[in-house]
């Protein structure tokens, strides 16, 4: 996927693994790109115009207390800006287009 502006999906999977080597104990697995997006957890609209819709997705990735290095539970949070655009006359929530706009990475 790529981006306007910020980080593009391939770079948040790599902050991951980077992450991940850091906090997992070394016989822990770490999740592929394509699992790392079943965990979005929430989303919030931030803002809305004629047309189009800007959502954020956030991504909570969990690191058990049994695959960490430090015995507790670590958590890997990134983010992603969504923009939706409406189809011509739809009601609802019918959107033509989704174009990921930014990622971002939230370590702490």
């Amino acid at each position: 996927m790529g981006v306007k502006h910020g980080y593009s999906f391939d770079r948040v999977y790599q902050g991951y693994l980077d992450w991940f080597r850091d906090k997992a104990a070394a016989a822990a697995k770490p999740k592929d790109q394509e699992g790392l997006l079943g965990y979005q957890l929430c989303n919030e609209d931030v803002f809305e115009g004629d047309g189009f819709l800007l959502n954020r997705v956030f991504f909570f990735v969990p690191l058990l207390p049994s695959e960490s290095k430090s015995g507790r539970l670590e958590v890997f949070t990134a983010s992603e800006l969504n923009l939706l655009q409406k189809a011509d006359g739809a009601a609802g929530e019918d959107f033509e287009k989704i174009t990921p706009v930014e990622y971002t990475l939230h370590i702490g």
